[in-house]
């Protein structure tokens, strides 16, 4: 089993960008303002009082780093030419729109119809020459209703699906994310957005997490975790429980553990596989990491299926582990504004 703590490599740490002031920082931060009263409809839709603020540990969600594996994110980082939605900088959270949607299933029918009708086509094709005694005119017949109107727009729509994916081919317009929120590390700051335009944009600081519950139909409680500006009442909220598709309330609370965080610049990023990359260029991560003798390429030396033992121990490790660390007092436990 492969150790985070090897030899390392040597690194230009003059390279590294400082943080800007108004990043977060759990150990120097300005007393934030009392929370407003809440009328008693607010507090049921939130779920009561929020989870509260901590100076972050190392737990993570295991549900939320299984997927995808150290493997495929080197192949998508290859593909996407190192492009990533989440760096040392920043975490971006987006989908594709009904019309990307559309194409992407279309994609899916036009690569399903060239690996598999396609042959199973050619095969019928000459069973029936072979076996039906069919002659050329039948023959053309067949080949002029498949051709251009089933292998041919199936092949373009799948070949320019995958040439855009690679970079040879420009990414069609509807194919564009729409971007639904972000966490700045570098600057602080939380961002929603709404059809791709700002929505709001706070001092990460400013908001608190809720961990709402719901009964289901059958009586059986479901949990969503949301991100809720303090001292303004938005429509939206930022929808933290789509970070995984586990609904335990201890998973939950290490997703809120594990964005503190990610947000937190007097502490290392979370050791997660999608953060590998950009470890050497966080500085207080770099340093960390130097310091621990954390191997530079930890997740991405593993095979899947070390990667899977890896996940099992860590689940482990962390089953006794609380969910968030210590507390911190945020309206009176830093400086004075």
């Amino acid at each position: 089993m492969k150790t985070r703590r090897d030899e390392r490599t040597e690194m230009d740490f003059q390279q590294i960008k400082p943080y800007p002031e108004t990043a977060w920082n759990s150990e120097s931060f300005a007393c934030q303002k009392p929370r407003p009263e809440q009328g008693i409809l607010t507090k049921l839709l939130q779920g009561g009082d929020p989870l509260p603020w901590c100076r972050a540990n190392e737990t993570v969600p295991v549900s939320m780093i299984e997927e995808p594996t150290p493997a495929e994110i080197k192949q998508r980082l290859q593909d996407n030419k190192g492009e990533t939605h989440w760096d040392e900088n920043q975490y971006s959270a987006g989908s594709l729109n009904k019309w990307g949607l559309i194409y992407f299933y279309l994609a899916a029918i036009g690569k399903g119809f060239c690996i598999f009708v396609g042959p199973a086509s050619v095969l019928t094709l000459l069973h029936f020459i072979l076996f039906e005694n069919w002659g050329a005119s039948e023959i053309k017949e067949a080949l002029y209703i498949f051709i251009p109107f089933v292998f041919l727009p199936s092949a373009l729509i799948w070949g320019y699906f995958e040439a855009s994916g690679r970079g040879y081919l420009p990414i069609p317009w509807f194919m564009k994310a729409v971007k639904h929120f972000t966490f700045s590390r570098s600057t602080g700051k939380v961002t929603r957005y709404k059809n791709n335009k700002e929505l709001y944009s706070h001092p990460f600081s400013e908001f608190d997490c809720y961990l709402v519950s719901s009964p289901s139909h059958q009586g059986i409680l479901s949990y969503q975790l949301h991100l809720v500006h303090r001292y303004h009442r938005y429509s939206d909220s930022i929808p933290l429980h789509t970070f995984t598709t586990s609904e335990q309330p201890d998973e939950l609370k290490r997703i809120w553990n594990l964005i503190q965080r990610y947000m937190d610049t007097s502490q290392p990023m979370p050791d997660v596989p999608e953060l590998e990359p950009a470890r050497a260029k966080d500085p207080t991560t770099a340093a960390w990491d130097a310091q621990n003798n954390r191997k530079p390429n930890y997740w991405f030396s593993m095979d899947d299926d070390e990667f899977a033992e890896a996940l099992l121990e860590l689940q482990a490790e962390q089953r006794f582990k609380p969910s968030l660390g210590p507390e911190i007092d945020l309206f009176n436990g830093g400086t004075q504004a």
